[in-house]
Parts: C-alpha cells; sequence; structure tokens
C-alpha cells in the first residue's frame, strides 16, 4: 500500500473510536495480514483475529454467493464478552471493528460503513 494511502487509512482509523464508545481495536486487514490497525485494548490479538476472519469471511462469502445472496458486504458477530463488526473495503481489504459495548452496534455499523466508503474513495480502491 502506497504510503499516501496508508496515511489516508491512519486518519481514518484513528478517528473511528473518537466517534463510537467502546471500541477496543480497529483493524485494516487483506487476506493474510494486518495493514494497519489501531488497538485500544493490549490484550486484544490482532494479528489472530485478522487471520480467523479472513478465514471466515472467505466461507461466509463463499456461501453468500452459491446461494444466491449476491456478494458478502458486512458480517456482525455479538459474542458474551464483544461485538466484532467486518466491513469488505476492497476485494483484498476489509475493516474489522471490535467493540465491548452493544449498545452502540448502530452506529458502529454506521461509522464502520463510512470509513470503508472512504478509503475506498481516497484510495482509489475497486469494491468488492
Amino acid at each position: 500500500m502506497a504510503s499516501s494511502v496508508r496515511k489516508v487509512c491512519r486518519d481514518i482509523l484513528d478517528g473511528l473510536p473518537k466517534k463510537v464508545p467502546g471500541i477496543q481495536a480497529v483493524i485494516l486487514a487483506g487476506a493474510h495480514k494486518v495493514v494497519d490497525c489501531v488497538v485500544m485494548d493490549a490484550s486484544l490479538d490482532v494479528d489472530t483475529i485478522a487471520s480467523e476472519y479472513a478465514t471466515l469471511l472467505r466461507i461466509a462469502g463463499r456461501t453468500a454467493e452459491d446461494t444466491g445472496a449476491g456478494n458478502l458486504v458486512e458480517q456482525v458477530v455479538v459474542s458474551e464478552k464483544s461485538t466484532i463488526l467486518v466491513r469488505s473495503v476492497s476485494l483484498e481489504e476489509f475493516l474489522i471493528l471490535v467493540c465491548h459495548r452493544r449498545d452502540q452496534i448502530g452506529r458502529a455499523r454506521y461509522e464502520l460503513r463510512q470509513a470503508a466508503w472512504e478509503i475506498q474513495k481516497r484510495g482509489n480502491l475497486k469494491r468488492a
């Protein structure tokens, strides 16, 4: 990723925790690695999160296509301790938002969608 695109991504990633309370991490990931991240909870292993979600998204994406639902755009996972939202940014990259609060899911989804759109727009990335 070019440095100007990386700076754009960093600005966007840095802004998300200011917009949504309770964010533990914001991760921009590719199929095989973390591209960039902002981590507020040092106990999180962002490499493992990104790797596991890359696999999960590939499976969910194939399922969506195979069932005629179209391309996977977003996935939300709510567990006992966190909510994880994942949004496609391009064919190769996705944004992961890890939150410990459930009461802000709507706001988090909105801000994640806006962030993905902004990265696409500024970085001239092809949408998935």
